[in-house]
């Protein structure tokens, strides 16, 4: 078993060198799309305690990062709105952004080596934008906060599709946006579904490994690329 667990390796470290070596030969990437929420901003911290601010008065409870993670598909809004009565909502959606934006400097960060890839992806003339499964309003907030607009003129949120992912319609609308192509294009994602929703899409999915995730489940997962660092992205496709 060892003897064969070995030359599984070894085939996934060809497999793996030959699908980077087409990187960055004629097929290269010319586009590369991010989520945002665990891929360029660590905040799950801040979410979980924005969601408990929001909700613990109504339920009388409050929530894991463990729990809440799994309830991660919709909007934080959707997710709220989900578990309080419907006579309360309007008020804890409200808490939860004013939560947000009040102390994102305190318990929120930009991932270490972001800025960094960001500048690089520039001056290589790669096109970047982001697909998020976060509402217009906290993606805002975010991306405001953190100092990270700027490199963002493409932004596809929640609102402005009608099919979460894993569905492919959020990265299908950044494609048209950025004109580019899907044979050319990359989803750097930190979950499961952004893995599925590249492959739907029908373009390159890349494992954001430094993210919410758990690193052996995204790989299992089978993207196309794991990246565990955003300096290990850096120096694949620059």
């Amino acid at each position: 078993m060892a003897r064969f667990a070995g030359v599984l390796r070894t085939v996934f470290a060809m497999s793996t060198e030959s699908a980077i070596k087409e990187l960055r030969g004629s097929r290269r990437v010319n586009s590369l799309i991010f989520d945002m929420d665990g891929t360029l901003v660590d905040n799950m911290e801040l979410i979980v305690r924005s969601v408990n601010f929001a909700v613990k008065d109504i339920l009388g409870k409050e929530f894991s990062r463990k729990e809440l993670y799994r309830l991660f598909g919709g909007t934080l809004e959707q997710i709220i709105t989900d578990l309080v009565p419907a006579k309360d909502r309007g008020k804890a959606v409200h808490c939860y952004h004013e939560y947000y934006r009040e102390h994102f400097k305190e318990l929120a960060t930009i991932y270490e080596g972001i800025p960094t890839l960001l500048d690089q992806l520039e001056n290589a003339k790669i096109g970047i934008a982001i697909c998020t499964g976060s509402d217009g309003r906290m993606t805002k907030n975010t991306l405001e906060l953190s100092g990270l607009q700027e490199f963002f003129p493409i932004v596809v949120t929640a609102d402005d599709v009608s099919e979460a992912k894993p569905d492919p319609e959020g990265l299908i609308r950044v494609l048209k946006l950025l004109r580019a192509t899907r044979e050319r294009s990359m989803y750097l994602g930190d979950a499961v579904r952004d893995i599925k929703a590249a492959k739907r899409a029908s373009m390159s999915s890349a494992a954001a490994l430094w993210g919410f995730g758990e690193p052996a489940v995204l790989r299992s997962s089978g993207p196309d690329f794991a990246f565990e660092t955003p300096l290990d992205a850096l120096r694949q496709l620059v």
